[in-house]
């Protein structure tokens, strides 16, 4: 047990969730700050020695930075407060290693563990895809990228929700935490809109060689989705790029490389880096500005076309 207790500064996704369940576990938290990574690296998010960071960029001045991704690697190197591995599946499980693993959290099960690793390294079949359950279900209605939050208001925000399954995923098994009033509520948008999905990825994308390239700029609205659905959809490519406007007036490019055809040779977080962003080897994002969403866009096509 911690005594003093500290921020975690973390993504609103699954692997987050984990993140804080295992640091509340250890009474290490008493506060969630959820972000984006775009808004750390640009100085938007005020952090310090009170903070513990996980999986989004260093800050040399919180208390401890957990992460996984190899573009962290690149960019800052070692440093004291850093606890880094990129060949971890997940910040969580830098975060429970760190810790001493079962020894460490005796309480939280192993299940648990390895839904998460499973959920950020995307160790996905396409059934999982087409029909999630479990694990795989709560990891997408959670996943920011699916968009639920931008389908309607629910009973409790976004953030209470991530907030409160911290607390749930530490002893509760999965068949209890689906049947959770919120957890229902967002199932039933998740699965009416299923369709609408297909749709329009099929309306928005193009492939480019073996990238499929799907862009929602001039989409009034993003149906709610499973980010892997369009590796269902496009089976020949390997690859997949995602454009769609943010609220503070730039585009998002998302890229990540298919989880069905994992024949793809392109490191996709240096990729991002060289633009301004970041990510794993296997996906990543950046932030452009409007005019330059063009150019990024062919940039990373003729990249991952060249790596194979």
């Amino acid at each position: 047990m911690s005594e003093k207790k500290y921020r975690l500064v973390t993504r609103g996704d699954f692997d987050g969730v984990v993140c804080g369940t295992l640091l509340k576990e250890l009474e290490m938290i008493d506060d969630t700050l959820f972000v984006e990574p775009a808004d750390m690296q640009a100085g938007r998010v005020e952090v310090g020695p009170n903070d513990i960071i996980s999986n989004l960029p260093y800050m040399e001045n919180v208390y401890m930075c957990f992460n996984h991704h190899i573009s962290e690697v690149e960019r800052i190197g070692e440093r004291n407060n850093l606890v880094i591995d990129a060949d971890a599946p997940s910040a969580a499980r830098v975060i429970y290693n760190h810790f001493g693993g079962k020894q460490g959290f005796p309480d939280i099960s192993e299940e648990l563990m390895d839904a998460v690793d499973q959920a950020d390294s995307a160790q996905y079949s396409e059934e999982d895809i087409l029909a999630p359950s479990d694990w795989t279900l709560l990891n997408f209605l959670v996943d920011p990228a699916t968009g639920l939050d931008r389908a309607k208001a629910f009973s409790i925000t976004n953030e209470q929700f991530i907030e409160d399954l911290m607390t749930y995923c530490r002893h509760n098994p999965i068949e209890e935490i689906l049947q959770l009033p919120d957890v229902l509520e967002r199932f039933e948008i998740y699965t009416y809109d299923s369709e609408f999905a297909e749709r329009q990825y099929k309306r928005c994308s193009r492939i480019e060689g073996k990238v499929v390239v799907s862009d929602m700029r001039d989409e009034e609205e993003l149906v709610p989705v499973n980010r892997f659905l369009v590796y269902a959809l496009y089976p020949d490519c390997n690859t997949s790029i995602r454009i769609e406007k943010t609220r503070d007036g730039r585009v998002r490019i998302a890229a990540g490389r298919s989880i069905l055809d994992r024949s793809a040779n392109a490191n996709i977080g240096s990729l991002m880096l060289a633009h301004g962003g970041g990510g794993l080897a296997a996906a990543g994002a950046c932030r452009v500005e409007a005019d330059k969403v063009d150019d990024v866009v062919s940039a990373l096509v003729r990249d991952i076309n060249a790596a194979g």
